[in-house]
């Protein structure tokens, strides 16, 4: 028995065996293969998204844009494709749980309770986002131009609200995604802009909850929505959510910026700015003259933010100031014509304002507002409010101090520069910058501080006229005669009937003057030419209590020569010379004759004219004891002239037949008082030679000695006696002899009311 069961259980365990050994050799073949699967799955599964995404990914500065654009636009592709992938492994929810009322799948999933799980790889693709950050930080250190990454390190963005700037940019410089975005957000036409929703959504992927707060979305006034984004139109009255995420043109002519769109003006600013080249050769300027408070102030505020407030005279160069601190910081300018913004209504100033923002903080422009009306306070003061709050720096032009306003809006981090008329030290530094910007040189008979003393110029008329003499000029050689002809163009003016511009053809030798006459007229001359060496060089331009111009009266009998010496002073200087109406000027109104005085002086500012008030006693009567209302009104209307004369930087010639109508104070506060009188005998014969020209056929009896004896007459009635003769030569067929001269002088002499000046002629003939 103990065998037989021995044997029983021996082949009972051979037959175990044999069918274990089966059954391991049918299965080892599908565990083999699954095992094999699990460990790639594994493997894959070890693989991160970065590693997938961006293989390699360094810590490297991003060069280029098209290197910062395409990586931006992986990072979008990653989220995207990992948001598709969450939607399609969402576990399926079955209807019946329910009900059978909803038989769409994706409502009835949204609808039924489920544990919220954050993306596994979250971290992973939080640690991308930040190197590409760092990339372009580093990137924008070193210098390189990255639009993308500028607008995203503005500091003006959370993160969030980065990656809806990067899913507008992508759907805006490519088509495919709107198709993706479309499949993301289940639209019916499948291609759509991006959306608020669907951001939020992206974002979940790496940003935690506390980034990812839909709060910062909605903000209206964030920059983001106040500035970035093209203005919604929800006429349907969708949610906010629905909002498309569409970048404005303005930001998108930044982010993708051509060589054609460089200069215009951006979208929304054509009718009130421009933006305008730097000036690189203005460091100089801005370092080493009275101009280095704007660049002190300037480089201080970009860093602690502040409005500079330029406050300046009309034409004095501020925006020229502005376009060389530009080009200090090699940016352009962005000019605004407040005055023009206000015409525009309300919708167009907000897209107008936004788009100075985008030009300010992603152009990296330097803004400068002009022109700023002085009846709109409260427009103004919303303007700058809007512009303070996006705006980290800016700068506004104005003739006078804002005053009242800038305490109101202005008053935390304002920086007021008043800048005086430009200085000649800074007039001389700006010629030769100018010469270095055209490359061009200044011939050895160019004085150019001759020049600064006898031209006023701004920085702008500067650069102007070196440009126009450029395009001009001989092998990029500027002489004299070009030069001074370029600013006369440059500085040209217009008075309307209130002046008209004189020729200068008269030399010295057509001028005949009394000795002591003609020395007072050069010194006028070397008070122009040597202005600026007495005002800069020896100091006294300090000490002026007034204006530095020149002012000169001319007194004498009519027909003197007055006018004739205005005119010689102005061709010796090559200055315009324009004589005053004074018929348009003088008015009966109480009032009026200052204000047209006023707009004279006003338009003479920038002219480098010389202003010559013939018959001046008219305006500059004697000041007198006030017994009357018509007495006070006289003297103010003196004592304001006088002012203008003394404030204006160019030279004043005042004319008049009667010098005892100015009293001492008046004549001391002239810088000149030059007497033109009644030549003498050794003069009279001397202008007799000159008043017939060489070619006027003399008889052999015309003795100019016996003219100037015989009868004593002013420089003007011996010259229009000369051309009566010729005349009656000419009428004759005959040459000019004493008698037709005779004639001539008792003809002129009865103008003054005297005769038989003729007879004395012919007596001193006779006389021999």
């Amino acid at each position: 028995m103990a065998g037989k069961t021995g044997a029983k259980k021996k082949a009972e365990t051979a037959a175990k065996t044999e069918k274990n050994t089966a059954e391991k050799k049918d299965r080892k073949p599908a565990q083999k293969v699954a095992g094999r699967t699990a460990e790639k799955e594994e493997k894959k599964a070890q693989k991160s998204i970065a590693d997938i995404y961006f293989p390699g990914l360094d810590t490297s500065a991003f060069t280029d844009k098209d290197e910062e654009k395409e990586y931006y636009l992986r990072f979008v592709d990653m989220l995207c494709l990992i948001q598709v992938d969450i939607n399609e492994n969402h576990p399926e929810v079955a209807v019946d749980r329910v009900g059978s009322i909803l038989s769409d799948v994706a409502l009835m999933q949204a609808l039924e309770p489920h544990k919220k799980t954050e993306y596994a790889e979250k971290s992973s693709v939080r640690r991308i986002f930040d190197m590409l950050l760092n990339k372009s930080d580093l990137g924008l250190k070193a210098g390189y131009e990255l639009p993308l990454s500028a607008l995203l390190l503005s500091g003006l963005l959370d993160p969030l609200e980065m990656l809806a700037i990067l899913m507008a940019y992508s759907s805006s410089v490519n088509r495919k995604y709107e198709r993706i975005y479309g499949v993301l957000q289940e639209e019916k036409t499948g291609i759509v802009r991006p959306t608020k929703g669907l951001c939020h959504d992206l974002a979940r992927i790496f940003l935690g909850n506390d980034e990812n707060d839909i709060a910062l979305l909605m903000n209206g006034n964030s920059f983001l929505n106040s500035v970035l984004l093209t203005p919604w139109d929800n006429s349907r009255g969708d949610s906010e959510m629905s909002r498309p995420l569409w970048l404005r043109g303005s930001v998108l002519s930044i982010l993708c910026p051509c060589d054609d769109d460089k200069k215009l003006s951006p979208e929304g600013l054509g009718r009130c700015a421009a933006v305008l080249d730097p000036v690189y050769s203005g460091e100089k300027l801005l370092r080493k003259t009275e101009y280095e408070e704007l660049y002190q102030s300037y480089a201080g505020m970009r860093f602690n933010g502040g409005v500079i407030e330029l406050c300046a005279p009309y034409g004095s160069g501020k925006r020229y100031l502005v376009r060389a601190l530009a080009g200090m910081y090699v940016c352009n300018v962005l000019s605004v014509d407040i005055a023009l913004l206000l015409t525009m209504d309300t919708s167009e100033q907000e897209q107008a304002l936004a788009d100075i923002c985008v030009r300010g903080i992603l152009a990296g422009d330097i803004v400068y507002l002009f022109d700023l009306p002085k009846d709109k306070e409260d427009s103004l003061l919303r303007i700058f409010s809007v512009l303070k709050d996006k705006l980290f720096v800016f700068i506004v032009g104005s003739e006078k101090p804002l005053g009242g306003m800038s305490a109101r809006v202005l008053d935390k981090g304002i920086y007021r520069i008043e800048l005086k008329d430009i200085s000649d030290s800074a007039q001389l530094s700006l010629w030769q910058e100018a010469a270095e910007e055209y490359a061009v040189d200044l011939a050895d008979d160019i004085d150019l501080k001759e020049i600064v003393s006898k031209f006023t110029m701004d920085p702008l008329r500067i650069f102007m006229t070196i440009k126009n003499c450029s395009s001009v000029a001989d092998d990029f050689l500027i002489g004299r005669e070009l030069l001074e002809e370029q600013i006369r163009r440059i500085c040209a003016v217009e008075f309307g009937d209130s002046a008209k511009r004189l020729t200068s053809p008269f030399t010295w030798d057509d001028l005949i003057v009394e000795p002591a006459g003609e020395k007072l007229l050069k010194q006028v001359c070397d008070r122009v030419r040597f202005k600026n060496r007495v005002n800069d060089d020896f100091g006294f331009g300090e000490k002026l209590p007034y204006g530095r111009g020149i002012s000169v009266v001319l007194y004498g009998p009519p027909g003197t020569g007055k006018t004739m010496a205005a005119q010689v002073l102005a061709n010796t200087l090559g200055l315009d010379i324009y004589r005053i109406d004074l018929s348009q000027v003088s008015s009966k109104y109480i009032g009026e004759t200052e204000k047209n005085l006023a707009v004279v002086f006003d338009a003479a500012k920038n002219s480098n004219a010389i202003l010559f008030f013939d018959e001046a006693d008219s305006l500059f009567s004697k000041r007198t004891d006030v017994s009357s209302s018509n007495d006070r009104y006289a003297n103010a209307e003196t004592s304001y002239l006088l002012q203008k004369v003394e404030e204006y930087s160019g030279m004043s010639i005042l004319a008049t037949n009667n010098l005892q109508n100015f009293d001492a104070a008046f004549k001391r506060r002239m810088s000149f008082m030059i007497p033109i009188g009644i030549p003498d005998e050794a003069t009279r014969a001397l202008l007799w030679k000159k008043a017939f020209p060489a070619d006027a056929p003399l008889a052999k009896d015309v003795d100019f000695e016996i003219l100037a004896r015989a009868v004593e007459m002013s420089g003007s009635s011996i010259k229009s006696s000369a051309v009566s003769a010729a005349y009656l030569a000419a009428a004759a067929g005959k040459q000019i002899d004493m008698e037709m001269i005779s004639q001539a002088v008792d003809r002129e002499s009865l103008k003054n009311g005297r005769t038989g000046a003729g007879n004395d002629i012919l007596r001193a003939m006779m006389e021999g």
